[in-house]
């Protein structure tokens, strides 16, 4: 497949609940919001960032972001600018693969022969140039090798017992001198003791950020999860769009909710590489104590209400934006 720009897509993830965060950010903002619509630190929300850092490789109208219905309150104000095509609705969450395929079909119908990037939508990333560059790399990785899905890995700066993990294989040489591995083992949130031992060995974790060919993904979904696969791309080949919206709002709430890591990633090393990162601060901002420790670290400031003497204000003994990068 020859790389080009102009094939590239993005897929931003934000159909999520925030469940494990929900105590904190009612703290902050004093009711219940799901993490990604929240403006943590600086002003923008985490969607916002990640929007924003999509935008810098490729147009709004090729950046499809996937939503709950019970989030269209939230949506409508921050995705203002955004094509409505680009703003696929599920009914319900049903998880990462779910939430990966239906946008993943709604591009394919579109361009055959898209590279498509994959972008959770609740990570804090510094600096967000530098992470991009990256990702530009994976695109390129993945455009010339269509059989192939491309994942970002970070190195962490501590055991990560609740992260999944990437176990690296031989290296994979490439003409723009990118740190990529072909990939021996997935462990998704393994134990303290053998996080110790991956953290040891130079593992990896995953971030989730990835890129592939949406024709190659198709077909690992395909493999790995036949069901779903066929009940989803049987729903958007209709071309009524009425009919199409009944449909899922039928069939959608009884799918299996399925993890993309377990259900697909594990069960197909053999088209998967790892991108190494190693000047990117990354970080999954599903638990308080993630986000409180690098607000300490890097000397942020916390949005909101938090009451004063807190932990969380304590915490806030810096200028609250990053050096060497763009925060609000």
């Amino acid at each position: 497949m020859h790389f080009t720009r102009a094939r590239q897509w993005g897929i931003i993830l934000s159909g999520g609940e925030g469940t494990r965060l929900q105590h904190f950010i009612k703290r902050i903002y004093g009711f219940v919001r799901p993490k990604q619509y929240c403006s943590i630190v600086g002003t923008r929300s985490m969607l916002r960032h990640t929007l924003d850092r999509a935008r810098s490789l490729m147009p709004r109208e090729r950046i499809l972001t996937i939503v709950n219905r019970s989030h269209l309150r939230e949506v409508q104000t921050q995705l203002q600018g955004q094509p409505p095509a680009t703003i696929i609705v599920q009914p319900c969450g049903r998880e990462t693969v779910n939430g990966i395929l239906l946008p993943l079909l709604h591009i394919y119908r579109r361009d055959p022969h898209a590279i498509v990037g994959i972008f959770p939508s609740d990570h804090f990333i510094w600096d967000e140039a530098r992470f991009m560059r990256y990702v530009a790399g994976a695109f390129q990785f993945a455009g010339m090798h269509s059989n192939s899905v491309v994942l970002l890995g970070s190195h962490p700066s501590s055991i990560e017992p609740g992260y999944g993990w990437i176990e690296k294989n031989e290296p994979v040489q490439n003409p723009w001198n990118l740190t990529v591995y072909r990939i021996r083992r997935f462990w998704e949130k393994p134990d303290l003791s053998t996080s110790q031992i991956l953290f040891r060995d130079g593992c990896v974790c995953n971030t989730l950020v990835m890129a592939a060919s949406a024709s190659s993904l198709l077909s690992i979904f395909r493999a790995t999860v036949p069901e779903t696969f066929t009940i989803l791309n049987d729903i958007t080949k209709v071309t009524d769009t009425a009919e199409k919206e009944n449909l899922l709002n039928l069939i959608y709430p009884a799918l299996p909710s399925l993890n993309f890591s377990k259900a697909v990633l594990e069960t197909c090393t053999e088209y998967l590489h790892v991108l190494e990162m190693r000047d990117v601060y990354w970080s999954d901002w599903g638990e308080e104590c993630r986000v409180l420790r690098d607000v300490e670290r890097l000397h942020l400031k916390i949005h909101g209400s938090i009451e004063p003497g807190s932990p969380e204000r304590k915490a806030e003994n810096g200028p609250g934006q990053f050096q060497g990068t763009r925060l609000p």
